[in-house]
């Protein structure tokens, strides 16, 4: 999540921004470029980094033979900036320090960064001497003279680098072109090119997990729970995320050939790549014998909060009897706006909560939203693995205060924030820096742990990889807990206040049943 303020323009040296956002999840991928509104070319990744001028001398400088090979930390830290470059292009890196394709049985299921360094943990244990021997510059040298594309470049060289202090610093201490976090990251409703397919995994095969509203992929009538089998004729059953994502990409107009598994049949779809507005926040109703209405937010960009309260007009207009506010698949985004939008729920004179620095010379900072209460009827929150830092926020704070339920799947388990500064090296790239934790009302940090939901309703058939089991070296927040968690609630308790209302998604449904539940609108003090 950031914090952007009299740095907001990046007109001085150092611009300061806290960021409890997760960028990107491990076994999530949504596949789409983006731009902001007054953007006239929609650019990609690659065009960002380009920008940047960023060259292989600022990678190269930290795989020096003999630096790499000094501790496990450091030896660790550069095997993973090789292998984030080398996933790119379908290929690992084996113990020999030689570049290998991945093999077909375990590329769906090796992509986050603990399994992948985890035999390389153990062999620098076991065999120190010759793990020591390895030259990670040289397989840098070969990427670059065989597989790095020159319009490439410096986007290879950002991912090497962000794989590097991964593990050297910790997982979210990260390097971002600065237009991109202008335009892109901080902006609501950005335009993106996509097929706005959102995928995760399942026993090695890529499983659709979500669609965007109004995408290519949504009208063309794939379904969440289709297997992904070719893009454009190439199978992706041996590929790594990283080159699916590739596959993927294109441009404007773009005919793009899908071919899925739905109930053990064989579908083919064509996609025609679009320019769309990726809404910040969607509103709408649920008709039925209790008419609800579902908020959705899909990231905390700048204006989010305007933008709730906005919806929230239109709900209590619509005359409903109770909120949805879903948070699933939400990475963070901004503090100011997760603080606000908390605050419409619970009013302005409620912690929504509270920063914890590791340098212990600076204070802790409490954060209220600052909002008068804008509703008041029963409201439960939808979170999944994916849901994660700034929508932790939202959600721990909300049950925290015994205001809403949480209903869907523990979530991701980010509690850092960062800080973001100008990096000295290259003052058109920003680096992030963990600085502290976060703590809800009741004194917990949901780092590693994630937020346990109130009503379960997960998806094993669908994994996605969360905190504590992404990264080698994740961090862990100093715990101040200060008040018991009630008990889970089961939804069978709920079952019979369904209303008969059809729905394809299970966890929204579960939702509804507990929404007007006598023992969760007492949980939420209603």
């Amino acid at each position: 999540m950031e914090r952007v303020g009299r740095a907001e323009v990046l007109s001085s040296p150092r611009f300061f921004i806290i960021s409890l956002m997760v960028l990107v999840l491990g076994a999530s991928l949504y596949l789409v470029r983006l731009s902001g509104k007054d953007v006239s070319k929609v650019k990609s990744g690659e065009d960002y980094w380009a920008e940047t001028g960023l060259g292989p001398a600022a990678l190269e400088d930290l795989l020096q033979d003999q630096t790499c090979g000094s501790s496990e930390r450091y030896f660790l830290a550069c095997a993973n900036a090789i292998l984030t470059v080398a996933n790119r292009y379908n290929l690992s890196l084996n113990l020999q320090g030689e570049l290998v394709p991945v093999h077909e049985a375990l590329s769906a299921d090796m992509s986050s960064e603990k399994k992948q360094l985890e035999p390389w943990k153990e062999y620098f244990t076991s065999q120190t001497a010759k793990a020591t021997q390895i030259s990670f510059l040289k397989a840098w040298e070969q990427l670059k003279s065989e597989y790095i594309k020159p319009k490439q470049s410096s986007m290879m060289v950002g991912l090497g680098l962000n794989g590097f202090i991964s593990v050297f610093r910790d997982p979210h201490t990260y390097f971002m072109p600065v237009n991109q976090f202008q335009e892109v990251i901080s902006r609501a409703d950005s335009r993106s090119v996509t097929l706005g397919i959102t995928l995760g995994s399942h026993k090695g095969q890529y499983v659709v997990r979500k669609l965007t509203e109004g995408s290519p992929a949504k009208l063309s009538g794939i379904q969440k729970g289709d297997v992904l089998i070719s893009i454009n004729d190439t199978s992706v059953k041996g590929l790594m995320q990283p080159r699916v994502s590739e596959l993927l990409k294109g441009e404007v107009g773009d005919v793009v050939r899908i071919r899925v598994e739905r109930d053990g049949e064989a579908m083919k779809f064509r996609l025609r790549r679009q320019e769309i507005t990726v809404a910040t926040v969607s509103t709408r109703v649920i008709e039925g014998i209790k008419p609800i209405a579902v908020i959705g937010i899909n990231k905390f960009a700048r204006g989010a909060c305007e933008k709730v309260k906005e919806s929230l007009e239109i709900v209590k207009r619509s005359h409903v009897r109770g909120l949805l506010l879903d948070l699933r698949d939400n990475p963070g985004g901004q503090m100011e706006e997760a603080a606000c939008i908390a605050s419409l729920f619970v009013g302005p004179e409620n912690k929504i909560f509270e920063v914890r620095y590791l340098d212990p010379s600076k204070k802790a900072e409490v954060f209220y939203g600052g909002e008068e209460k804008h509703f008041d009827m029963p409201m439960a929150v939808l979170v999944n693995a994916a849901s994660a830092s700034a929508s932790e926020i939202v959600a721990g704070a909300l049950r925290d205060l015994n205001r809403a339920v949480l209903v869907g799947e523990r979530t991701f388990g980010k509690g850092s924030f960062q800080e973001g500064e100008y990096w000295s090296q290259n003052k058109k790239i920003a680096l992030f820096e963990t600085k502290g934790f976060y703590y809800l009302p009741s004194g917990r940090s949901p780092q590693m742990k994630g937020l346990e939901p109130d009503v379960a309703v997960n998806f094993e058939e669908i994994s996605v990889v969360r905190e504590a089991e992404q990264f080698i070296n994740p961090l862990r927040a100093p715990e101040r807990q200060v008040r018991a968690m009630a008990q889970s609630m089961s939804s069978s308790e709920c079952l019979d206040l369904e209303d008969g209302s059809p729905s394809d998604d299970l966890q929204l449904t579960k939702a509804r049943q507990v929404l007007f539940c006598t023992k969760a609108v007492a949980r939420a003090g209603l």
